[in-house]
């Protein structure tokens, strides 16, 4: 399929005369991105509730959510760990599907609808109780082994140090991409600070290559560096979801950009302290709303914290999770913290109020919010506009020149400029305050002009010039 694009005279100087008026208006801001491949719409798209079930084969179902996606221009799926069999009740493994034919078919429909399909890997989590599971990789933390220990998990964490560790995990990388035509990869990477934790046995032959300390994870950020190398060499879209670059007491940015997406968002209840941690941190920033902890008033709060910053959610989709529990004989279930929506919990409360909105992530809200499509989209809509290829996008802008009011702390200002021009303001104050602006701006979701707009504590206006 060709791929040329027909390039308009009037668009072009459209972008330019914004251009202009930008570079006259204002000369100093946080950081400035310039947008070639972006893609602004990820979608966490549920397939199964494994390990109750294999993945099936996608149906007619599937085929229309992923119509959905394309009419609406998301362009990447991102599957979670449901996709292969990594406590190896089917007899496969962490690396390999657990239904062959229905992945391939999956992969397929994606790219039949324009999209990119990235699956689940960790650079740190593994089964213990796996026939490939070796001792030597672990970590301690006095005395005990680390280790995610709930609901169907005995994972254990596994040590950048270690040789051993990397060789297996990038030699199945390698082949996972050799055998699928995958587009890339998602790591939730399962990883602890080395150094809070104890000094690895000489035997573990765990090599301390790298500075480390609360805030400098070298050995971390090294093999993630190589997880990149190898999608990057594929021509991928590498997506991390690391705890490390979004708690906002050890969080500290990486010494090397080492993702194309960054997702943040999991166990954190105060958005607002996030969007504090995340704000600074290298492109491309997507949040995964934990919607078991994050209050239900801030559905539109979440667009407020992460527009200004070129930052956007991911949407939770797909096929509804019902609470499937595994019914064999190879693991037992423990109840846990909030780690995930756990299955039993869903279950219960599907069994009670069987016709209330679906749960449709592990950190979805239970029941689920039907709000939350309809908050996504109708910020989406207006976003995937703003952030086409070629856009210009002017972060925190700190000069007043746009404004006659006063600059007050927490003012936000962000300027979105290709052949249309979008500024967003938000307010990160607990009070309201009022912006007057030297020319008028018109609201992309009302159609209101004004020169002057008053925002509410966390509110966020989309205008347009």
């Amino acid at each position: 399929m060709s791929q040329i694009k027909v390039w308009d005279t009037e668009t072009e100087r459209k972008r330019l005369l914004n251009l202009r008026f930008a570079r006259e208006s204002f000369r100093t801001w946080q950081r400035h991105e310039i947008l070639t491949d972006y893609i602004p719409g990820h979608v966490w798209y549920n397939w199964a509730e494994y390990p109750a079930e294999r993945c099936p084969t996608p149906t007619k179902e599937d085929e229309k959510n992923f119509s959905f996606y394309k009419e609406k221009g998301m362009g990447l799926i991102k599957i979670h760990e449901e996709w292969n069999d990594a406590l190896e009740i089917f007899g496969l493994d962490k690396f390999k599907p657990n239904n062959e034919n229905g992945f391939r078919a999956m992969i397929d429909l994606a790219h039949k609808y324009g999209m990119k399909f990235i699956p689940y890997i960790s650079s740190g989590y593994f089964d213990r109780r796996s026939k490939y599971y070796d001792p030597k990789w672990q970590v301690k933390y006095r005395g005990n082994t680390l280790a995610l220990e709930e609901g169907y998990f005995d994972y254990g964490l596994s040590s950048p140090r270690s040789p051993d560790w990397r060789a297996f995990l990038l030699n199945n990388i390698e082949k996972l991409f050799d055998s699928y035509p995958i587009d890339g990869l998602y790591d939730d990477v399962g990883y602890d600070p080395l150094a809070f934790l104890d000094t690895p046995d000489e035997d573990q032959g765990h090599i301390d290559a790298f500075e480390e300390s609360s805030q400098v994870h070298g050995a971390f950020e090294d093999l993630v560096q190589e997880i990149y190398s190898i999608v990057r060499r594929y021509r991928g879209i590498f997506t991390l979801h690391a705890w490390e670059f979004c708690n906002p007491i050890i969080s500290a940015p990486p010494r090397f950009k080492c993702w194309d997406y960054l997702y943040v968002g999991e166990g954190i209840k105060d958005t607002n302290q996030m969007r504090r941690t995340v704000r600074g941190l290298p492109p491309f920033v997507f949040y995964i709303p934990d919607w078991r902890v994050v209050p239900f008033e801030d559905q539109r709060k979440v667009y407020a914290l992460s527009i200004p910053y070129l930052q956007f959610p991911v949407l939770y989709h797909g096929r509804p999770i019902t609470g499937k529990m595994y019914t064999g004989d190879k693991l037992s279930y423990r109840a846990g913290s909030s780690a995930v929506a756990w299955p039993h919990l869903i279950a219960e409360h599907y069994r009670n109020h069987p016709d209330d909105p679906p749960v449709l992530s592990p950190w979805d809200s239970i029941p689920g919010n039907p709000r939350t499509i309809e908050n996504y989209f109708r910020y989406f809509d207006i976003y995937k506009l703003m952030t086409k290829p070629g856009s210009h996008v002017f972060i925190d802008i700190r000069d007043q020149s746009l404004l006659i009011s006063p600059v007050w702390p927490d003012l936000v200002l962000s300027a979105y400029v290709n052949d249309e021009f979008f500024l967003v303001a938000a307010n990160f104050l607990s009070e309201p305050n009022t912006l007057v602006f030297k020319d008028c701006w018109t609201d992309t979701e009302t159609g209101k002009k004004s020169r002057e707009w008053t925002l509410a504590p966390f509110e966020m206006r989309l205008l347009r010039r």
